[in-house]
C-alpha cells in the first residue's frame, strides 16, 4: 500500500557521434553491440572510470551497487552454493568477464520467468494486489466471521481503490466483519488520497477486536503522513523535487507514527516495513546525516547472500551516493567506514585527468578503518595504482595470498589489484601469479577476470599460443573469441577451427574470421583449404549485426552465399583461385567486392580492440596483409586505364553507389568514429567526375543507364 517514487537512473553510456550516419555504414559487428545495450565493455583489468562493464574486484569503475554487494558479500561470508554460470542475456556482449548490475542480481538471485503481460488497462488497484493474499489470510484466521462475509469483504477488497465501490454489497452482521468493513472503507480512501477520510476510518480500528485489523490500522498512518507528505514534492516526471517541498506536518506525523507503532507491536507484522520507513522519513525531512548512519549499521549487518543486500545497494545508490555532496556528507559522520570506501572509490574515478581524492585526504581517514585494515589497504593501493605511482610499493600494500581455496570479494579484489601491479612492473612471475589465483577464484565473474589477466600477460609476451594449447587454463570462450578475432594467426585460427574440445560457436568463429581475412589480407590461395573446414551443413542466415555473439554464426555465406545480381561472377570460391593465380585480376576483384555487398559485409568488422595498451588484443594482428574494402578495389580499378571497358564502368558506376543513399561512404569498412568516417569520403567533385565519365564514355553500357544520381 506504500508510495512509490519513481527515480530514473542516470549513468554515463557510450554515446556515438552521429549515430544514424554512422548506423548506415555499419558498426555492430566491430562492437558488438546489441538492440538492448549502448555500450561494450572495455576489455582491460583496469577501470579508471566508470565502467559500464563491472568487475568482480572492488574498482573505481564500478557501478556503485556492485561495490556495495561486494563489500556487504565481503563482511559475513557463508558457506553458499555458487551462483549459476549464466550470460546476461540483455547485454551478451559482456560475456562472463563483466556484468551489469541487472545481470548480476539475475545471476544470484533469479526470477521465475514472466508467464504473460500486463494489460494495458488494468487498474489501478492492481498496484496493491500483492496485499490482497495477506488479508485473505487474515479474513480465513478470524474465528468471528461466516463464510458469506469472508466471501463478500474478499469481493470488495479486489474493487477497493479501483474507483466507485457499493459498500451495501453485502450483508455484514459479526463484530469482526464490521472492523474489517470499516477497515476497507478507510483503505479505500487512502488509495484514493482523502487523508482525512482515511485517517478517520483508520483511527478508531486501533482499538478494534481483530488482532490484525487493530495492527494494521495502528501501522497505516505511518503511510498515510509518508504519502501525504510528498503529495506536493513531486515533479511532473514523477521525480522527487526536494525536500523544501515536503509537508513537514504531515512528516512529523508519520514520525510519530512509526515511534507509536513500533512501542505497540516491537515484533509485529509490520515492524521490519516500519524501521525502514525511518530512513525515508530522514530522507524526505533532508537528515541526510542521519540516513547516512543508518545505511552503514545496514550495510554492517545486512547478509550479503539475501536479496535484501541488493535492494538495500539500490536504495543507498539512490538516495544517498547519487548527491553530489556524498562524500562530504559521510565524511562528516567520522565513523561510517564501509559508506567512506565506497565513496572514496567513485572518488577516485577520473576526472578532468585527476582524480578528487588525494593521498593526503585518504591518509587522513585512518582512523575510520581501524576495524577494517584490509580495506583500507585497498583502497591506499587503488588510489596508488591509479595515480600511476610505483607499482613496488603497491605490492607491499598487498602481501601475495594467492593460493587459496575461496576469497571474499574484498579478499578476490586485494588479489586482482596485486596482479596488476605485478603487469604494470613487467614483474616475470606474473604469469604464475595468475595461475595461482585461478585455484579459489569463483566460476561466476572471479575466473574469467583472472583468465583475462594471464591472456593479457601472455599476449604482451607473444605468447598466444598458450591460449589456445591443449589443457589451457584460458577456458573463458568471450576472451578466446575475442583473440580469434584481433590477434590471432592463421595456425591459431585453423588450428581452433579443428579444435572439438571447445564449443561450436567458437569453432565457428575461428572459422568466419579465418575465412574472412584470406578474403580481406589477399590470402586467396589459403581460402580454398580453409573453406574445407567449414561444415557442408554451416549457417549462413542471419546477418552479421551482433556476429560474435549471435546464436549461430553465419559461417555458411562463404559455402552458400550470394555471388551475383547483375555483373556475372561465379562462386567464392573460384573468384578466390582466381586471384590466387593472378592477383591483379580485376573482374574477379569487382566479383570479390560484389560479394562483400550482397552478403552484408559493407561495415562490418570483426572485434575492435580499446587502444589502452593492456587491452586484450591490442597487439599487432598475427594475421599478414593489409585489410582491403569495396572502395579500394573500385578505387583501383578507376585508376588504372588498361581495365577493360565493362569493367571501368563497373566500378565507376559501384563507386558512385558506395554514397547513396546517405551521402556517405558506405563501402569504406566499419568506422568507429566521426573522424576515421569522414577521412574515408571521397570529395563530391570527384564523384561527380565518375558519375560524368561514366555517362560520357560508357553511354550505352546497362550501368550508365541505370545510374540517374550522384550523392
Amino acid at each position: 500500500m506504500g508510495y512509490r517514487i519513481a527515480f530514473r537512473r542516470k549513468h554515463p553510456i557510450a554515446v556515438m557521434v552521429a549515430t544514424v550516419v554512422l548506423s548506415g555504414v555499419g558498426l555492430g559487428g566491430a562492437l558488438w553491440a546489441c538492440a538492448d545495450s549502448s555500450c561494450s565493455p572495455s576489455w582491460q583489468l583496469a577501470s579508471p572510470d566508470y565502467d559500464c562493464g563491472g568487475r568482480a574486484a572492488i574498482n573505481p569503475g564500478n557501478d556503485t551497487r556492485i561495490n556495495l554487494l561486494l563489500l556487504m558479500r565481503s563482511l559475513g561470508p557463508v558457506e553458499e552454493k555458487p551462483a549459476v554460470e549464466t550470460m546476461d542475456v540483455n547485454d551478451p556482449q559482456f560475456g562472463q568477464s563483466f556484468m551489469t548490475w541487472p545481470g548480476l542480481r539475475a545471476a544470484y538471485w533469479p526470477q521465475p520467468a514472466v508467464t504473460g503481460q500486463r494489460e494495458e488497462n488494468a487498474p489501478a488497484c492492481a498496484l496493491s494486489s500483492d496485499a490482497g493474499p495477506v488479508f485473505d489470510a487474515a479474513l480465513a484466521a478470524e474465528p468471528g466471521l461466516s463464510e458469506a462475509e469472508r466471501a463478500g469483504l474478499r469481493r470488495l477488497r479486489a474493487r477497493t481503490g479501483c474507483g466507485e465501490v457499493n459498500w451495501t454489497d453485502i450483508a455484514v452482521s459479526s463484530k469482526p466483519g464490521r472492523e474489517y468493513l470499516a477497515y476497507l472503507k478507510a483503505a479505500d480512501a487512502f488509495h484514493r488520497g482523502d487523508w482525512p477520510a482515511a485517517r478517520q476510518g483508520f483511527a478508531p480500528l486501533a482499538r478494534a477486536r481483530s488482532r490484525w485489523v487493530a495492527e494494521t490500522a495502528q501501522y497505516m498512518p505511518i503511510r498515510i503522513g509518508l504519502r501525504a507528505a510528498v503529495a506536493q514534492a513531486v515533479n511532473e516526471y514523477g521525480d522527487f523535487a526536494g525536500p523544501e517541498k515536503v509537508d513537514r506536518a504531515a512528516l512529523a506525523e508519520a514520525r510519530d507514527a512509526i515511534a507509536a507503532y513500533l512501542k505497540a507491536y516491537p515484533r509485529g507484522h509490520y515492524a521490519a516495513s516500519a524501521q525502514g520507513l525511518t530512513r525515508r522519513v530522514a530522507w524526505l525531512s533532508g537528515d541526510m546525516a542521519a540516513l547516512a548512519r543508518r545505511y552503514e549499521k545496514l550495510l554492517a549487518t545486512t547478509p550479503g547472500h539475501d536479496e535484501a543486500a541488493a535492494d538495500l545497494a539500490e536504495e543507498i545508490d539512490i538516495k544517498l551516493l547519487e548527491r553530489q555532496d556524498a562524500g562530504a556528507i559521510i565524511d562528516g559522520l567520522g565513523d561510517a567506514p564501509l559508506l567512506l570506501a565506497v565513496a572514496d572509490l567513485k572518488r577516485m574515478r577520473a576526472q578532468d585527468a585527476k582524480p578528487a581524492l588525494s593521498a593526503n585526504m585518504l591518509a587522513a581517514q585512518k582512523g575510520q578503518f581501524a576495524a577494517h585494515p584490509d580495506l583500507y589497504g585497498l583502497l591506499l593501493a587503488t588510489r596508488a595504482y591509479y595515480a600511476g605511482e610505483d607499482p613496488k610499493a603497491i605490492l607491499t600494500l598487498l602481501p601475495d595470498a594467492a593460493r587459496q581455496k575461496r576469497f571474499t570479494p574484498l579478499g578476490f579484489s586485494r588479489q586482482m589489484l596485486r596482479g596488476m601491479a605485478l603487469g604494470q612492473a613487467r614483474d616475470p612471475n606474473e604469469a604464475g601469479f595468475w595461475r595461482d589465483l585461478l585455484g579459489g577464484a569463483s566460476p561466476l565473474y572471479e575466473r574469467p577476470l583472472v583468465e583475462l589477466g594471464l591472456a593479457i600477460r601472455w599476449q604482451r609476451d607473444g605468447r598466444l599460443d598458450q591460449v589456445f594449447a591443449p589443457g589451457s587454463p584460458i577456458t573463458d570462450s568471450s576472451t578466446r573469441r575475442i583473440l580469434l578475432q584481433t590477434v590471432a594467426t592463421p595456425v591459431i585460427l585453423r588450428g581452433s577451427a579443428k579444435d572439438a574440445s571447445r564449443p561450436s560457436h567458437e569453432r565457428d568463429v575461428a572459422r568466419f574470421t579465418l575465412l574472412y581475412k584470406d578474403l580481406t589480407r589477399g590470402s586467396f590461395a589459403d581460402f580454398a583449404a580453409d573453406l574445407a573446414l567449414v561444415p557442408a551443413n554451416a549457417d549462413g542466415e542471419g546477418g552479421l549485426w551482433d556476429f560474435a555473439y549471435q546464436d549461430k554464426i553465419p559461417v555458411g555465406l562463404f559455402r552458400k552465399g550470394k555471388w551475383s545480381d547483375g555483373f556475372a561472377c561465379p562462386a567464392i570460391a573460384q573468384t578466390a583461385a582466381m586471384l590466387a593465380r593472378s592477383p591483379a585480376d580485376r573482374r574477379a576483384k569487382l566479383c570479390l567486392g560484389d560479394f562483400y555487398r550482397l552478403n552484408g559485409f559493407d561495415g562490418f568488422g570483426l572485434f575492435k580492440a580499446d587502444k589502452d595498451r593492456v587491452s586484450l588484443g591490442n597487439v599487432p594482428d598475427g594475421f599478414p596483409g593489409r585489410s582491403t574494402s569495396r572502395s579500394d578495389i573500385y578505387s583501383a580499378i578507376i585508376a588504372d586505364r588498361n581495365a577493360a571497358a565493362e569493367e571501368r564502368a563497373y566500378a565507376l558506376y559501384r563507386a558512385v553507389m558506395c554514397y547513396a543513399p546517405s551521402g556517405y561512404n558506405g563501402c569504406s569498412g566499419p568506422n568507429l568514429t566521426f573522424e576515421e568516417m569522414e577521412a574515408a569520403q571521397a570529395p563530391k567533385a570527384d564523384r561527380k567526375a565518375w558519375f560524368t565519365e561514366l555517362k560520357q564514355r560508357y553511354p550505352d553500357s546497362r550501368w550508365a543507364k541505370s545510374l540517374r544520381y550522384y550523392w
